[in-house]
């Protein structure tokens, strides 16, 4: 009997200390943070306010006070003082450098970016698939940029491989392929979201600044327009468009940069990220009036400076 009983004390024991430890853990694990369940590598979801770059009205901020006085000599080697604007923002700490970053400028094939983005955003609301099809018309058909005009009336492709071709190649025609699947509303609304005037509304076409569109890819790297899936999804897109000979070719060929570039015959544009293993940062560089080789040495040239200076800080 005595035996029986040192039996069930021992089984008394033993149970209590499994509940008490299984409790303990339970309430160990509960406080424990838990980990981000899908991880993104061209995005950050948007967990806190950031620095806005309104913040401070001062054209250097924090640890690109000097910096400014090293791009300053290649723009007057260039005689472009008044035909150039850039915008530099750190994507961690919000510090910014601007020169012009405020003037307008002809935007050209950097708002297919926007269109994209209103297109996936119909996407993100179960309006349409990635895999609808889409036939061209007449009107859509644009030998300005690209070559998908040449598949002539008629011929079908994905939505997603029209963003494709439009961003990796600058297609014109699948522009005007995609836009005509947007209403002016849904089109409007990327551009109130991140604050800036919509060029397709307004009545002067150098509306576009190098700080204002710098917000387009911050929308999309913060993920606040388009779901984190989709803004991953597009970013990556934009690492591997045909043109990488400007602000890409400022960093060395290692490092990602996620962007879209636009040409004119009096000027050439480049905006995106540059995924800095330090920080990854914004840079937008716009020109005008300038001969393209002349612009392109400078975007080249600058955004060099950007890369070395941010590597050494």
């Amino acid at each position: 009997m005595k035996k029986v009983f040192s039996l069930l004390f021992i089984l008394s024991l033993s149970l209590n200390l499994a509940l008490l430890y299984f409790l303990v853990y339970q309430k160990t694990a509960a406080n424990q943070p838990t980990a981000e369940k899908t991880s993104y590598r061209l995005t950050k979801p948007l967990q806190k306010n950031i620095i806005d770059s309104n913040i401070s009205e001062q054209s250097t901020f924090l640890h690109y006070g000097d910096l400014k006085a090293q791009i300053e000599p290649e723009i007057k080697r260039s005689n472009a003082t008044d035909n150039i604007g850039i915008f530099l923002q750190d994507n961690q700490t919000g510090a910014w450098l601007g020169i012009n970053e405020r003037k307008g400028f002809l935007p050209a094939s950097l708002l297919k970016v926007p269109i994209a983005m209103a297109v996936l955003k119909k996407v993100d609301r179960d309006e349409i698939k990635l895999t609808d099809t889409i036939e061209l018309t007449e009107e859509d058909l644009d030998k300005g940029a690209g070559t998908l005009y040449q598949k002539g009336s008629g011929a079908k492709l994905t939505v997603w491989e029209a963003i494709k071709i439009m961003i990796l190649t600058s297609d014109n025609t699948a522009k005007n392929a995609l836009k005509r699947q947007l209403e002016d509303a849904e089109i409007n609304a990327i551009f109130t979201h991140v604050g800036v005037p919509n060029p397709y509304q307004s009545q002067t076409v150098e509306v576009v600044s190098p700080r204002g569109f710098s917000r387009i890819f911050k929308a999309l790297y913060l993920a606040t327009f388009l779901s984190p899936d989709l803004s991953e999804k597009l970013l990556d897109l934009a690492t591997d468009t045909q043109v990488e000979n400007l602000i890409s070719a400022g960093v060395p060929s290692e490092i990602q940069v996620s962007h879209k570039y636009g040409e004119r015959p009096d000027g050439l544009a480049d905006c995106g990220i540059i995924y800095h293993p330090k920080s990854p940062y914004l840079l937008c560089i716009m020109t005008h009036n300038l001969e393209l080789s002349k612009a392109k040495e400078l975007i080249i040239s600058t955004s060099k400076i950007i890369y070395r200076f941010v590597s050494l800080k």
